[in-house]
C-alpha cells in the first residue's frame, strides 16, 4: 500500500467540510498545531476550535462510512 493512499482517500472527505472546518483540520493534523495555536490563527477562542474540530471529524467519519 502506498503512503499516498490515505491522503487520496481523505480528499473527498475534506471537500465535504466547510472552509473553516477544512482550515482547522489542516492546521491540526497537517500543521501539527494545538487547539490554542489554531484559535490564535483563526481568531476565535480554543473552545469553539474544539467544537468545530469534533464536528468536522464526525462529518469526515460519516463520509468515510458511506464510501466504504
Amino acid at each position: 500500500m502506498s503512503w499516498r493512499r490515505p491522503r487520496i482517500a481523505l480528499a473527498p472527505t475534506m471537500a465535504a467540510l466547510d472552509v473553516r472546518e477544512q482550515k482547522i483540520v489542516t492546521l491540526r493534523f497537517y500543521g501539527n498545531l494545538t487547539q490554542s495555536q489554531i484559535a490564535e490563527q483563526v481568531g476565535i477562542s480554543q473552545m469553539p476550535v474544539s467544537r468545530l474540530l469534533t464536528k468536522a471529524l464526525v462529518k469526515m467519519r460519516g463520509h468515510l462510512d458511506v464510501a466504504a
